[in-house]
Formats: structure tokens, sequence, C-alpha cells
């Protein structure tokens, strides 16, 4: 077959999607010119003929399909319109980029990626109003209880209501701590501290969580010693020290149903304080009580102890939890993954991801990221992707910074040196 037999065909930019007209030029009557392309092809008593030239227009014709003079598709019968709808057009795969959907718009009817639900970054700023009104209450009613709980140390020598004179003044210094901590964190100095001193807070709870388990030690070693000492006396609490001790209970109780609203880790550290006191000056009131109508001399001493003992564990607890995060603990699991997810799907340029790390750097985390980029990738794509994807992980509510390092292999010594 000559080459001359074959003719280019021009393809459309855009392929109409209506019904192709019913074919005028091709058709089962002798009357196709040589221009047509089909030359011999006829209808007879039982057989036809086509030319060696046309062989491929005739399989088209068999098929009810042929080259029209524009260039464009016809067929020989009404062909079915293809439904497309938005579903069928668009189906979200692995290499989408992700998409915020707001689940209360109107439901349009396109499809939209499944991503994680990352929750709202709930955690109010140390300078909101709530939160200083916060502070400012317990500072208060902290120091109200501290005046009252002196008065019934000065006529009761009981351990019970010694140990929760040392809560009340270990109160005061916290609400103490916690206000100067805001206060400083409130006062930006970009030159002196670029990046803020948001680290204050939980420096500020793990100093107040030292200053506890130390004070409560010392309650518990008094305790021990009363129990072993000559002293038998039962002890008995009057009338006014007993209102005193029920009214703490009161106003803790208050201060804790509210405290625990505010999402702000030094009010939920107040929040803990006020729960404790609860529970100790619940126990302060039974245990003297108990043992003056049960004639029982050692349960005001033992009640201080286990009270003691109680609260050096809870914030020991406390103690080793932000030690570890000042320290530079790893993130969990479910933080990771969710950033992984994040950095997987954020770009189709990124061919890789060499390293994650995820470290807490106080209550949030600090993310380093660890990209490959093809090396033909101009500079300032490199550069928008990565100052995008450093945004992107800076919005998730658990990060406090991101730090995004572009490379073009893999094969790369670590971005940081290693120091032991």
């Amino acid at each position: 077959m000559p080459p001359s037999s074959f003719r280019g065909v021009e393809v459309p930019d855009t392929i109409s999607e209506e019904p192709a007209p019913r074919s005028s030029s091709l058709s089962n009557s002798p009357t196709n010119g040589p221009d047509d392309g089909i030359s011999g092809l006829t209808s007879g008593a039982g057989s036809s003929s086509v030319s060696l030239l046309d062989t491929a227009a005739a399989a088209a014709v068999a098929d009810g399909e042929a080259t029209g003079p524009d260039g464009r598709s016809r067929s020989s019968s009404i062909a079915k319109k293809v439904k497309r709808t938005p579903k069928d057009i668009y189906r979200a795969t692995e290499t989408t980029p992700l998409f915020k959907f707001d689940e209360e718009e109107e439901d349009d009817g396109v499809p939209k990626p499944d991503i994680p639900w990352l929750d709202e970054d709930d955690d109010l700023d140390s300078s909101d109003r709530v939160v200083m009104v916060a502070i400012y209450v317990n500072f208060t009613a902290n120091l109200i209880l501290l005046l009252g709980k002196v008065a019934v140390v000065a006529s009761v020598s009981s351990m019970s209501v010694l140990a929760s004179l040392v809560d009340a003044i270990l109160d005061f210094l916290s609400t103490a701590i916690v206000w100067t901590t805001t206060w400083l964190i409130g006062r930006q100095d970009q030159y002196k501290y670029p990046v803020g001193r948001r680290k204050l807070e939980p420096l500020g709870v793990l100093v107040f969580s030292v200053i506890m388990v130390t004070a409560f030690a010392q309650v518990a070693l008094q305790s021990l010693q009363k129990l072993f000492g000559p002293d038998r006396e039962v002890i008995s609490l009057d009338l006014p020290s007993l209102c005193i001790m029920i009214g703490t209970v009161l106003v803790k109780g208050a201060c804790w149903l509210w405290c625990r609203l505010v999402k702000n880790s030094s009010v939920q550290a107040l929040a803990s304080d006020a729960l404790t006191d609860i529970i100790f000056n619940t126990g302060s009131i039974l245990f003297p009580i108990v043992g003056f109508y049960a004639d029982i001399w050692w349960l005001d001493s033992l009640g201080g102890l286990i009270l003691s003992i109680v609260v050096i564990y809870q914030w020991s607890q406390t103690t080793m939890e932000h030690i570890k995060n000042l320290s530079g603990f790893s993130a969990t699991a479910d933080q990771r993954n969710t950033l992984l997810y994040l950095t997987m799907r954020f770009a189709k340029t990124i061919k890789q991801i060499q390293g994650l790390q995820a470290y807490h750097a106080g209550d949030k985390l600090n993310v380093e990221v660890d990209i490959v980029l093809d090396a033909s990738t101009t500079l300032r794509d490199v550069h928008d992707v990565s100052e995008s994807l450093c945004y992107v992980l800076e919005s998730v509510p658990v990060v406090d910074r991101a730090f995004v390092h572009a490379d073009y292999a893999t094969y790369n010594l670590p971005t940081h040196m290693r120091r032991h």
C-alpha cells in the first residue's frame, strides 16, 4: 500500500458531547464520487465492492462511523448522549490535593475528597479576657480561704487541717505564679524573645508542681512523726472551724465548675488544683470528725498522711509530663500520622518525604519536614511549595512552629548536625 493512501486528520481541541447527526456523506447509494474517499461502494443483489484504498473507511462504515469533511467524528445513527455528571468527571484519588470542606455548606452535588477531621484549636490565648477573669477570681478566693484556714489552725492542732492550710498557701502561690507568667507572656519583646515567651506557661506549672510535691512531703513527714510520737490526743473541730472548712469546699467546687470550661493550660491547672482542694478539704473535715466520735487518736494523723501521698502522686505525674514536654519529647503516633498525611497529600510536586520530626517544645509541637522535589523545579516553585506547606502544618492546633527543608536528592546528610 503506497504512503499516499493515508490522509492526515486534524484532532480538534475539544470534542463535542452533543449527539452526532446521521451521516449524509456515506450511504449505500452508488453516488459517492472519488473525492469522498470511497470509490466503489455499491449496494447490489447480494454483493458490494470496496476498493483497496478505502479499506479503513469501509471498516468505519461497517461500525457506523466515518470522518466528515470538518474532521469531526460522525455516526451513521443517532448516538446515545453520554451522561457526564460532576461525580463521573471528578473522582478523588490519593494524589488529589487536600481541600477544606464545610459540612454546613449546601450540598451542591460536587464530590469532596475525604480528609481526616482536625479538631478546632479551642485553646484560648493567655491574654484573653475570660482567662484573666478566671485568674483574678481564683486569686481572690484563695486569699480569703487562706486567711480562714489560718484562723482554724490557730485554734485546732489537727494534722489534716494543717495539710489543708499548706494546700491553701500553695493554692495562693500557684495563682500568683500563673498570673505572673500570663502577664509576662502578654508583654511581647521581639528583640529579646523573637518567638515569644509561650514556654513560660508550662515552666510556671512545672515550678509550682515541684513546690507542691516538696511541701506535702514535709506534711507527710510531720504526720509520720505524730503517728509514732507519744501524743495520743483526740482532735476535735469546733463549729466555726467546721463552717470555714465546709465553705472552702463549696467555694472550690464553684471555681472548679467554671475553670474546667476555660480552654487554657494555666486555667486548666487551676481547675485541677481546685478539684484536688475539694477532695483534700473533704478529707480534712471527715478524718477529725470520725476520729473524734470514734475516739481514734491516730485517724487524724493517718488522714493527713494519706492526703499528702495522694497530692504528691498527682503532682508528680504533672511534673514528669511537663519535664518531658520541655525536654523535647516526641509527638504521639496519631499526631505524627496526621502531619505525615498532610505533607503527603499537599502537592504533586513532592516526590518523596525524606524525614519528619515532631517533638514537644512546651505544650505544643515543633515540626521539621524534609521533602524531595524534582531537580528541574524552579526556585520560585520550591519556595512557594515549602512556605505554603509550612503554613498548613502550623495551622494544625497542636503545632507551634513548622520548618520545611526542600531537597532534590534522597542521599543527603541529615538536616542538622548530630550533637551528643
